[in-house]
């Protein structure tokens, strides 16, 4: 006869009524239970193991290692306490290469992936030479002593082919900078506020080519049809990008790409305070009604070169050859 404490113990709600079991009932409902948690864990690392890979797996061992042999140091005796130190250092110099070898290995992915998206856009748009026609581009570029730059630029267009899913651009330095540079190089796009409507930000894409230069993709979140307008602010920040003007004191070109017809075009270069330069045109004549370039002094005292289009004829490049004046010795 079962005790009444053991039927107390060994009792278990059904759902009948509340019933007393013995022993091997009991330990048949914990094999039960333990056999769903061990399923559990099973398929928890399996999907860990798909998202991870077997390098999630050797770091987290590696992190059990770390910190088993940092209680060895904390609880054992010397000789313990030394060997933990070392298993520590390794297993911490294990975790490190295995982090770098992870993240170069997702940066490879990325890399391939944007790649493969730049190229199979780029298809489409030799397929579609007109998808697009553009009315105005207004930039405005700040200059730093170091030869960073900033530039802000609005882009208006209008939409030729039946539905535009992304807007295409390429920038440069002039120069094919290196790796580290181009890593600081930050595009922001989002679309033109007004009354209070629109500011939010686009989704981008870039790829640098051969040249030096940086292929943007700017995907739109819903498809423009054909004939209505779009409107977008570029905003960009680019260490070193007038590195040949500012460092080494040499002319540099500051150019847009334009086709006909283009409504207006304004590009305006602000030198840092205490430069001055003289400037040529590029792709124009100084004499042509279509255009201006001027010089002025803004209210920071800067020297802001400035050129206007109106109503551009000109398929190429247009924009201003910058060079900066010599400094009077003390």
């Amino acid at each position: 006869m079962t005790h009444p404490s053991a039927t107390a113990f060994l009792g278990y709600t059904h759902p009948l009524g509340r019933h007393a079991v013995d022993g091997p009932r009991v330990r048949s409902l914990w094999l039960g239970e333990a056999s769903e948690v061990l399923r559990s864990f099973i398929a928890w690392l399996d999907g860990y193991l798909t998202r991870a890979g077997v390098v999630g797996l050797v770091e987290g061992g590696l992190g059990v290692i770390a910190f088993g042999g940092a209680l060895s140091v904390v609880l054992g005796d010397a000789v313990a306490k030394a060997g933990a130190v070392v298993a520590v250092l390794l297993a911490s110099l294990g975790l490190v290469l295995l982090l770098a070898a992870s993240r170069a290995e997702l940066r490879r992915r990325s890399e391939l992936c944007e790649r493969l998206l730049i190229g199979h856009c780029r298809a489409f748009l030799q397929d579609n030479q007109s998808s697009w026609r553009l009315t105005r581009w207004i930039e405005h570029q700040r200059i730093d002593d170091n030869g960073d730059a900033v530039a802000q630029v609005t882009v208006h267009a209008v939409v030729t082919c039946d539905r535009l899913r992304f807007y295409r651009f390429c920038v440069g330095s002039g120069q094919n900078q290196p790796l580290k540079t181009r890593r600081r190089v930050h595009v922001q796009v989002r679309s033109v506020a007004v009354e209070g409507i629109g500011g939010t930000r686009h989704e981008v894409t870039r790829h640098w080519v051969d040249d030096g230069r940086m292929e943007v993709l700017v995907h739109f979140p819903v498809p423009i049809h054909c004939g209505n307008e779009f409107s977008m602010l570029i905003e960009m920040y680019w260490p070193a990008k007038s590195a040949r003007l500012m460092g080494d004191r040499l002319p540099d070109d500051f150019c847009v790409r334009v086709k006909p017809p283009l409504n207006l075009l304004e590009y305006t270069v602000v030198l840092p305070a205490g430069e001055e330069a003289f400037y040529d045109p590029i792709g124009f004549r100084s004499d042509d009604s279509h255009f201006l370039l001027v010089s002025r002094c803004n209210s920071s005292g800067c020297q802001e070169i400035s050129l206007v289009g109106r109503d551009v004829p000109i398929d190429g490049r247009l924009g201003m050859r910058v060079d900066l004046k010599r400094k009077e010795l003390s």
